[in-house]
């Protein structure tokens, strides 16, 4: 039985949102992103030959977009943390507004810079996709499956090696890899309606590793700008550290959480049907445990 198309839709959401995220529409550019992740992965599942060159192609050039966003994307998110804090004194104001108008003339630099690197043979590439054939139901079933079953051992693999260490770049990796354990689902979904129960039950789980990112971003971000400022403006410097540290202890709390809702329990419990034998493959070619943005 053949699918109905299933990259179309995808497809059509990343290249409607090109050009209000190059404008800098905040909700656009995170919505851009989000829409970028999601196709990059369903094309491991998605498409026929999801091996070829031009599925290869097409991964490196989202994945080079969706870096180009990554900088305007975590000043939204520090700006949004940033002004959720109710101001006290005057003094705290002042600091306050000093601190947005760095973001913001930090936003506008990386938004510049994203015009300049963005891929220019995206829309092409995404072009001659929507030209390919797709999947069948039972392929596309099989794949997504397999992958859902993957990403969820390799999370659970990293769950057991973090113990009740807050370790940063490690529990950045566990959520891109619950994050990629979200997506195969999200396919699967599309195919088998018993899916979404377990897409719901994820939620809990991404949103306190976001609250962790989140958080350690903006204060990597405020240490940076109180180096900056250490000669030129020490009460500003002095400003800035103490919020970099109420932003780590921040993410910490946000640790703390995310150990209350017992990870490895939330993985297991979705129980995937996949022959738990199956070997995993080697890791893909450049994949490595690492900092990255969003």
């Amino acid at each position: 039985m053949r699918a109905r198309s299933l990259l179309r839709p995808r497809i059509g959401a990343v290249l409607a949102l090109v050009d209000p995220a190059l404008r800098g529409q905040v909700e656009s550019i995170h919505a851009f992103r989000v829409a970028a992740r999601s196709l990059r992965a369903a094309l491991r599942n998605l498409a026929t030959r999801r091996k070829g060159k031009l599925v290869r192609e097409a991964r490196g050039a989202l994945e080079a977009a969706i870096d180009c966003l990554a900088g305007p994307r975590d000043r939204d998110v520090g700006r949004a943390l940033l002004t959720k804090r109710p101001v006290t004194s005057a003094e705290l104001g002042a600091v306050r507004r000093r601190v947005v108008g760095l973001c913001d003339s930090e936003r506008r630099v990386a938004l510049a810079r994203a015009a300049t690197r963005w891929p220019r043979d995206l829309d092409r590439l995404l072009a001659r996709l929507l030209r390919r054939r797709e999947p069948s139901v039972d392929k596309v079933i099989r794949r997504t499956r397999a992958e859902a079953w993957q990403q969820r051992r390799r999370a659970l693999a990293l769950v057991r090696s973090l113990g009740r260490r807050f370790v940063p770049v490690r529990l950045h990796d566990l959520r891109r890899r619950v994050r990629s354990v979200r997506y195969a689902l999200v396919e699967l979904g599309e195919v088998d309606s018993t899916a979404q129960v377990r897409v719901t039950r994820l939620k809990p789980l991404q949103s306190a590793l976001g609250d962790i990112q989140d958080r350690m971003v903006l204060s990597e971000w405020l240490e940076g700008q109180a180096k900056r400022f250490r000669r030129t403006d020490p009460a500003l410097s002095r400003a800035l550290t103490v919020e970099a540290r109420r932003f780590l202890a921040g993410s910490r709390k946000a640790h703390v959480a995310l150990r209350k809702l017992r990870p490895a329990r939330h993985l297991e419990q979705l129980a995937l049907h996949v022959d738990p034998h199956a070997p995993v493959p080697p890791p893909r070619r450049g994949e490595r445990t690492r900092h990255r943005r969003g």
